[in-house]
This record gives C-alpha cells, structure tokens and sequence, in this order.
C-alpha cells in the first residue's frame, strides 16, 4: 500500500468506522461525526505509515505487470467475525451521521460553519480564531453553540 491504494484505504476507513462506533462515548462534549471522522483519519495514517516502513520496502517498490495474479487461483479465506456490532446497527449509524450533517447544514450559521470546518481539521479555538480573525472568546462560544446544537439534535433524533 505505497501512499495507500484506495481500496486498502477505504477498509481502512471502515476499521476506523467501526473503532468509533465502539469507542464512541456521548456524555463527552463531541459529536460523534467529529469522533469517528477523527478515527477514521488516524487508522489510515497510521496504515500509511505502516506500510510504508522498511518492513514493506521490497513490496513497495515491487513492479507488478499482472502476469503472475492473472494466472493465480483465487484464494478465499476466512474473515474474522465482527461480534460486536451487527449490520443495522453500522447501516444506523451510517444514517444518523447523514442526517446529523444534512441538520449542520441547515441549522447552523455561517460562523459556526466555519469554525465546525476548523474543528474537524483539529484547529484548537485560538487556531481557529487566529484563521477567521476572531476573538478566541468568541470562537469558543461558537463552539459550545454547535455543541448545543448537535446534543439536541441527538436527543430527538434517539426519542424517534
């Protein structure tokens, strides 16, 4: 996975998904599209990183022409079941992030837009307030607004 093959990045990413769906703790003050976009984001750097370390060398730098794979059979082994979570609840999950983020888009204002954009870039608030010349007392209120916004949302969206 030299740079990351897509691919090995996209079940990558769905590890990362997964990883957040577990870990995932809502009497702390992030939303959970914050958590599993930053769970996602570190379980493919650290794939990038892993692959590309000496281990790896000789496979990376590899030429591949296709010959051999073509003329291979195909291989089928068994993957390892994932007893803690079942289908709907990730098909759940996946619809509630879809929803959360249409809900952001409608509700929230344009401040607090961008300064939700900054903190999924993992800005600290004087970073952020640094990048939209604002006070950092001000940032910081966004942000308790968004939150605000976002446990709302969640609380209606769980009585549903």
């Amino acid at each position: 996975m030299k740079d990351g093959e897509f691919s090995d990045l996209l079940q990558e990413g769905y590890i990362g998904l997964i990883k957040a769906i577990q870990g995932y703790d809502e009497s702390k003050e992030s939303s959970f599209s914050t958590f599993a976009n930053l769970c996602i984001r570190r379980q493919m750097i650290t794939a990038i990183k892993r692959s590309n370390t000496e281990k790896y060398r000789n496979l990376n730098e590899a030429v591949y022409d296709g010959s051999y794979c073509e003329k291979e059979e195909k291989i089928h082994y068994k993957r390892p079941s994932l007893m803690f979570h079942t289908p709907e609840e990730i098909l759940l999950s996946k619809e509630l992030i879809e929803l959360l983020e249409k809900y952001l888009e409608e509700n929230l204002t344009n401040l607090e837009k961008s300064v939700f954009y900054y903190l999924i870039k993992q800005q600290t608030y004087v970073e952020i307030a640094n990048i939209l010349n604002e006070t950092p007392k001000k940032i910081d209120n966004t942000i308790q607004r968004i939150k605000k916004k976002i446990r709302e949302y969640l609380e209606i969206y769980i009585e549903k």
